[in-house]
């Protein structure tokens, strides 16, 4: 299309319009347009009008989009036209909150996830009953997607399908393959993370907010679980995701300047 897009989300209150204002204040050369997107019927209301012009706000345009799951992927790429016909490179970041629907809603060119400080790793993870429950619910669905697309189970009337043949396992190569396609992706986040965070695996940058929560217990063990579930992904998809522990009010830390140039890339023009 021409244009760069940024999605930033995570959980509300966790710190993603702090995020994008040091991002606009730092980073961005052109002010980009801004996008916030949020579930119709939520108790989310648009700011009010402001007597600033928009230049003076660090935005080119903004925009407050209400959608549904039955038409998030017609609203939002429409949204985005209208943007590429009035700046045909230009730049976009959209906020939203952490929602399954919105994932999947537009090929993003880069996304951040933001999060509070966890206080227990059942906030994160899911406990090994409900991850095999959620392994069930996967099978059942490809299943059911099988069926009613390939045919490839038998209905009343027709003969069964024969056995499968045995196959060899997987190469390494081959594996690796699966992983890095998105039904992997969707396997290693449905089966091991709570839905709000699904996410975090796919995104570029991974920012804990330590303004936002409060340590617990079982704080380090968590935040140690996200880094080894990241590793496992950059070792066999090769894709970064860079976690920051860090106050994003802050940019001037020690590891607030290291965010800030992940994120750099991200605040160009588009292409």
């Amino acid at each position: 299309m021409g244009l760069r897009v940024t999605f930033v989300s995570g959980s509300r209150c966790a710190g993603k319009s702090t995020l994008i204002h040091r991002m606009i204040d730092r980073l961005w050369k052109v002010d980009p347009h801004y996008i916030r997107i949020v579930r119709a019927g939520s108790d989310k209301r648009p700011p009010k009008p402001s007597s600033k012009r928009i230049p003076e706000c660090g935005v080119s345009s903004a925009r407050w989009i209400e959608y549904d799951a039955e038409h998030i992927f017609e609203i939002l790429p429409e949204a985005l036209t209208a943007i590429h016909r009035q700046d045909r490179y230009g730049s976009v970041v959209i906020e939203a909150d952490a929602d399954p629907d919105l994932r999947h809603a537009y090929p993003y060119d880069h996304r951040v996830f933001i999060m509070h400080r966890p206080q227990t790793i059942g906030e994160v993870f899911r406990d090994p009953p409900r991850a095999a429950e959620e392994l069930q619910l996967i099978l059942n669905d490809t299943a059911v997607f099988a069926s009613e697309i390939f045919g490839l189970f038998g209905q009343q009337g027709q003969e069964e399908v024969d056995p499968s043949e045995e196959r060899p396992d997987l190469s390494d190569t081959q594996m690796r393959g699966f992983l890095c396609s998105p039904l992997g992706d969707e396997l290693a986040t449905r089966i091991q993370l709570q839905q709000p965070y699904h996410g975090l695996v796919e995104s570029d940058v991974i920012v804990v907010n330590t303004n936002s929560g409060t340590a617990g217990s079982e704080t380090a063990e968590c935040l140690r679980r996200i880094e080894r579930l990241l590793e496992r992904i950059r070792g066999i998809s090769g894709r970064r995701g860079d976690l920051f522990l860090c106050d994003p009010r802050d940019p001037d830390t020690k590891v607030g300047r290291k965010l800030l140039k992940a994120l750099k890339p991200m605040c160009r023009d588009g292409k």
